[in-house]
């Protein structure tokens, strides 16, 4: 997981009253689980940071958050594009009891071996909206306006990627978007969750869902862009020792410079579903830096809302929802 930048923005509003607010962004409500890098990246528009920060490790960063608080008094890649990857074993779930409202709330096979990630599904109907951000999803999710929201009107879910939360650790090797979309696709089809799809990801998460519609595109009606500043082509393994795939910290083992970044930049994913570009304000960079995102849909559109502290709550949350309702596709 990489650090999102709320727990970047601790520090600042300890020493700018004027920035304090009682409660940090609902991807920071929890304590982080610790040992691993959050792939929110802090994607600041104009800012040589931006192009180191997401190597942050998790623990550097809860040190930082700790000290700052004290301060201030208080698997196998898809197939071929539009085929499923090869199906996975028979599902078994492991399930500690439905939690908190939740319509499914289990870990299911997703590769040979038993190799297992957790799910997360609130309300029910068509389409099921799956969520994707940086971090570690169910923690980042739960409870939000954004899943308050969908799951009035349709099913929506999240899940733990191979790594982070309770979802079993990835295989020892480099892994890359193709990868990432493959355990997505397969937790899905394990826990019998069918299309159609609309895909929603928050900063690292606009890549990968973006890139699950360009490879998986048959049951996908929808897409949304959030806070997704543009990939950068200017990464290197020296300049982000922190984003190597075999880094330490880097529990998911994804190749963040090569196989995500580099990869994007270069080469844009290309959809043929709506697409609805949120560009929050404050956000992570500039409208003009997240347009990047337009010309991966024909039928792309940007939107700037100020959202407050928290982008998947309020306005951009409201937003997400009706641009689902306008798919034409709902069902209870």
């Amino acid at each position: 997981m990489w650090p999102d930048r709320a727990m970047a923005r601790v520090v600042v509003r300890c020493h700018d009253p004027s920035m304090r607010t009682p409660q940090v962004r609902a991807g920071t409500r929890r304590a982080p689980t610790s040992g691993t890098i959050r792939l929110e990246g802090l994607r600041r528009d104009g800012s040589e940071h931006r192009r180191s920060s997401r190597g942050v490790p998790l623990l550097l960063l809860t040190v930082v958050v700790v000290v700052a608080l004290a301060s201030c008094g208080g698997g196998e890649p898809p197939a071929a594009k539009g085929s499923p990857p090869p199906g996975p074993p028979a599902a078994t779930a492991s399930s500690s009891g439905l939690s908190k409202g939740r319509s499914i709330d289990d870990k299911f096979v997703v590769a040979a071996g038993g190799r297992r990630l957790a799910l997360a599904c609130w309300g029910e109907g068509s389409p099921t909206v799956l969520l994707e951000t940086g971090g570690t999803n169910i923690e980042q999710w739960a409870g939000s306006g954004m899943v308050t929201q969908l799951s009035s009107r349709t099913r929506v879910c999240t899940y733990d990627r191979a790594g982070t939360g309770t979802s079993d650790p990835p295989p020892n090797e480099r892994r890359d978007a193709d990868d990432a979309v493959g355990d997505a696709h397969a937790v899905l089809e394990a826990a019998h969750v069918t299309g159609p799809l609309v895909l929603v990801g928050r900063s690292f998460g606009g890549m990968l869902v973006t890139h699950y519609a360009d490879t998986l595109p048959r049951d996908v009606v929808g897409v949304v862009v959030l806070d997704t500043p543009a990939p950068s082509a200017e990464f290197t393994e020296e300049s982000e020792p922190g984003l190597v795939w075999d880094n330490p910290d880097n529990t998911e083992h994804l190749d963040v410079v090569h196989g995500f970044e580099n990869r994007f930049a270069t080469s844009p994913p290309h959809i043929d579903v709506p697409l609805l570009l949120i560009t929050p304000i404050p956000g992570e960079a500039s409208a003009e830096d997240e347009s990047f995102w337009l010309q991966s849909s024909p039928q792309a559109r940007q939107v700037t809302l100020a959202c407050g502290e928290e982008p998947s709550e309020g306005p951009c949350a409201t937003a997400v929802a009706d641009f689902v309702g306008s798919l034409g596709t709902s069902t209870q």
